[in-house]
């Protein structure tokens, strides 16, 4: 009998030795291409029992490579091994849709290369005349080679639990058709189910809810996924107008809405969150911006329309985020420094820290555009302990005092106070230091709050309390939080040269606070007679535009 022919296309001389070498006692004989072009050319002069190849190859890839010899009808009959350094699930996949009939992956073993190729070879189709050699070898064949991929296919593009077709399956057939709308539709804290009933619990609302949502979109028209834990999508097709849509959303949460399923013998009530799109070009993205969107905005449903404000704010949103990971990662995060004058010697004696991102080019961006959305992103930790270590450097050798801004929530969070307790016990000048609770943002935990105060006073740092008269203005917070200064906030101290009232706080702010031994400090001094009226009402310190801008460079007293 014929020694089997095997036909190496590798454009790696090094891996086409080692599949010889992991063959050699094997009897077989070997042709070699050193490329994808060259090996289609010799797979259909020499027709060999089997061919082994690379994925990764210049000028045409293992995947074209495998489209081309499948589809002809010279070489289709042809068994192929793919081998490749690519490992992933997708990777494979693909290989398979394309006809692969085995994988390995690169480094292999030798004893499993010589297993799968003696099974291919073994049953390989006539190297003469392109056919099997009796009906039940093709079966046998189509078994070993096909059945194992199909499955395999079958299970990456399908849900185990619910049986639907998963993401994936859907990115499919989004590429593969045209004039498509697509909804996501969120459970509400089925978090929260899972939590008080149990995940055999939660397993069975999602079948439940699998079954009714066929039964409510149940024509040709719509294609059901689950493209994540509590997310399922629906395809529309030849849906064209945004009323229709909106309409087919409000029907479907109608009588979602309506219905109480029974798992396990709990009666359990969904709510939902609905995200829509008809924006082909990007489908899937779109829709789930909508989704998200409407959660944010607390709304039941949402179409994308990309020129609405509510999709112009996620798009900013994801640009801060994007600059903010950026500045992080470029070290672009840049303490500013801005004065505090002593209202007596008229010499600068603090200075506050205030964060900015700096870009390369010189763009300086203040907080207002980036640190709400860095605190949704999970970012805001990131950015305070930068500001706090480049800020202790720069007054590690100053006689000034100086403020970092810290809301109560930092106060109570481990990693944050951590990090602090241990910057303070590394840092040589603990008594010129000053943290600032926001007065605007209130505080919930007391407890833990003043944990935090007492622990850094022991070191000998300050508390003072920003924007104190913003919003509701709480003196208890001063009693309870033993707080040394009181930073008096720019929306009185702007208008005291047109506002009796304003002028009235100020001064009730300054009497109490200087009856219990707590300094001041007007914040928003813009004007020589705003900063005139401040000393004259008692207040202790000025910060302002008119005493001296935020800068990167720490300004002296003159």
């Amino acid at each position: 009998m014929k020694e089997p022919l095997i036909l190496i296309i590798d454009d790696n001389s090094d891996s086409r030795l080692a599949i010889r070498a992991a063959l050699r006692k094997k009897g077989y004989i070997f042709l070699e291409a050193h490329g994808a072009k060259e090996g289609i050319a010799m797979a259909i002069e020499y027709n060999p029992n089997l061919i082994i190849m690379d994925i990764m190859m210049p000028e045409i890839d293992g995947y074209e490579a495998l489209r081309i010899i499948k589809e002809s009808d010279k070489t289709k009959h042809i068994p192929v091994l793919v081998v490749s350094a690519l490992s992933s699930m997708n990777e494979k996949i693909v290989a398979l849709e394309y006809g692969a009939d085995g994988m390995l992956t690169k480094p292999f073993d030798r004893v499993h290369l010589a297993e799968q190729i003696e099974a291919l070879v073994g049953l390989c189709k006539n190297a003469s005349n392109g056919k099997t050699e009796n009906i039940e070898q093709q079966e046998i064949l189509d078994s070993i080679f096909h059945r194992q991929s199909r499955e395999l296919i079958r299970y990456y593009y399908t849900d185990a639990l619910t049986g639907l077709p998963n993401r994936s399956q859907l990115i499919r057939d989004i590429g593969n058709a045209k004039n498509l709308s697509l909804i996501l539709i969120d459970i509400d804290s089925f978090k929260d189910i899972v939590y008080f009933y149990g995940h055999e619990t939660g397993d069975l609302c999602l079948k439940s809810f699998t079954l009714k949502i066929k039964q409510l979109l149940d024509s040709d028209k719509y294609e059901h996924y689950r493209i994540s834990g509590d997310i399922f999508a629906v395809l529309v097709k030849e849906c064209s107008a945004a009323e229709e849509l909106n309409n087919l959303m409000r029907q479907f949460v109608y009588e979602m809405e309506r219905v109480n399923f029974l798992c396990e013998g709990h009666e359990i009530h969904f709510r939902f969150t609905v995200g829509a799109s008809m924006f082909e070009s990007e489908l899937l993205i779109s829709a789930e911006k909508a989704l998200k969107t409407a959660k944010a905005a607390n709304k039941t449903i949402l179409l994308y329309d990309e020129e609405s404000e509510e999709f112009r704010s996620y798009e900013q949103n994801i640009f801060w985020i994007n600059k903010i990971i950026e500045a992080i990662s470029c070290d672009n995060i840049v303490p500013f420094y801005q004065p505090i004058i002593n209202n007596k010697t008229h010499k600068i004696e603090k200075y506050e820290c205030l964060v900015r991102i700096v870009e390369k080019d010189g763009t300086i961006h203040t907080p207002i555009k980036f640190l709400d959305i860095s605190k949704k992103s999970k970012h805001y930790v990131a950015i305070t302990k930068n500001v706090i270590e480049k800020s202790f450097k720069q007054f590690e050798n100053s006689d000034s005092q100086f403020s970092i801004n810290l809301s109560a929530k930092d106060m109570v969070d481990s990693e944050m106070s951590e990090h602090i307790y241990s910057s303070l016990k590394s840092f040589s000048g603990c008594n010129r230091v000053i943290f600032e609770l926001l007065e605007s943002e209130g505080v919930e935990n007391y407890n833990a709050v003043y944990a935090f105060i007492s622990k850094v006073k022991e070191y000998g740092c300050q508390i003072a309390i920003d924007d104190f008269g913003s919003g509701y203005s709480n003196f208890i917070h001063l009693l309870r939080l033993k707080v040394d200064i009181i930073k008096i906030d720019g929306s009185l101290v702007r208008d005291l040269d047109r506002d009796e009232n304003a002028q009235i706080m100020v001064q009730t702010i300054v009497d109490f606070a200087k009856k219990l031994g707590i300094l001041t400090v007007a914040e928003f001094v813009h004007s020589e007679t705003i900063s005139r009226i401040v000393k004259d009402l008692g207040v202790d310190y000025s910060q302002g535009y008119f005493i001296g801008e935020p800068n990167q460079e720490v300004l002296k007293s003159e």
